[in-house]
């Protein structure tokens, strides 16, 4: 890590993004563009985020966005996973079940310039209409990242290229009729180990609505007394790493709850911890500036 202080942070078992459908790529959140969508079908767009670590880049190599549709149900219907769901059992074909590939800009993607409130739009496309339950997330092999100005490969653990997200109607924004946005938070956190002195990868996304979900956003000064931003709760937890010139943070995708916020003081100042934080559906819950003290 940059400093000695966050080597706990450096080397956890996994490390702390959200992919979007689109086939034009946005560097900030943009609201989808409300296009009429075709008799029997629903336009699905996904965008991609970061939960980091205290990493200077983190390059993914991005493939292939696909999303798994069963016409036998609807988007309000409940949800339900059986034995075998967000794994490599996945059917891939069935009376009811239906795979789509959205379209895709495919390339290398650097995580850690998605984070604190910036998106991008990576894909979108038109589906059958039905309830979407699946996205089928293909990387290359392409990834790589940079710790102490060094950049190091990132390996595929069991060279595996691709994970199942499963999706449920909480984690869909509904734009206008048969039109919905996803969010996928790539949790660098689980995503990546690091072990006989090799980087490897194995993504973890986390889906969500921002309908469902809330934020937690705020200022740490002074600039540079910080490293970084844990915000935990019973359920959840999530990351964050302030922009360097400004100390601002935005932590999104949150569970509604009581939440704290661990903040890692670094270059002489002291950790601090808020407690009691409330985060609740669709808010955006505003802290202010928060002042470390040595």
């Amino acid at each position: 890590m940059i400093s000695m202080k966050n080597s706990t942070f450096r080397f956890l078992p996994f490390l702390a993004v959200i992919i979007t459908s689109i086939v034009v790529l946005f560097a900030c959140q943009k609201e989808a563009k409300l296009d009429a969508v075709p008799e029997g079908k629903a336009k699905l767009s996904v965008y991609l985020t970061d939960g980091p670590l205290d990493f200077q880049h983190v390059w993914v190599d991005i493939q292939q966005i696909a999303v798994k549709v069963d016409t036998c149900r609807r988007h309000h219907d409940d949800d339900h996973w059986g034995p075998g769901c967000n794994d490599d059992h996945d059917s891939l074909s069935g009376r009811c079940e239906y795979w789509d590939t959205l379209a895709i800009n495919p390339g290398v993607y650097d995580l850690l310039a998605l984070r604190n409130g910036v998106d991008t739009l990576l894909a979108s496309g038109f589906v059958i209409n039905g309830k979407i339950e699946r996205i089928k997330f293909t990387l290359g092999t392409n990834n790589s990242l940079m710790v102490d100005s060094v950049t190091h490969p990132i390996n595929l653990i069991n060279n595996q290229t691709y994970v199942f997200v499963n999706v449920g109607r909480e984690h869909l924004d509904s734009i206008s009729s048969n039109n919905f946005q996803l969010y996928l938070d790539f949790d660098l956190s689980r995503s990546i180990r690091y072990t006989g002195g090799q980087y490897w990868l194995k993504p973890y996304l986390k889906p969500f609505g921002r309908h469902s979900t809330g934020e937690i956003e705020g200022k740490v000064r002074p600039v540079h007394s910080h490293g970084l931003i844990k915000a935990y709760s019973d359920t959840d937890t999530a990351y964050a790493r302030p922009w360097d010139h400004e100390g601002e943070f935005k932590i999104r995708g949150l569970r509604p709850g009581t939440y704290s916020l661990f903040i890692d003081g670094i270059n002489g100042y002291r950790d601090t911890t808020i407690t009691n934080i409330t985060v609740q559906r669709g808010d955006d819950t505003k802290l202010g500036i928060i002042r470390l003290q040595q």
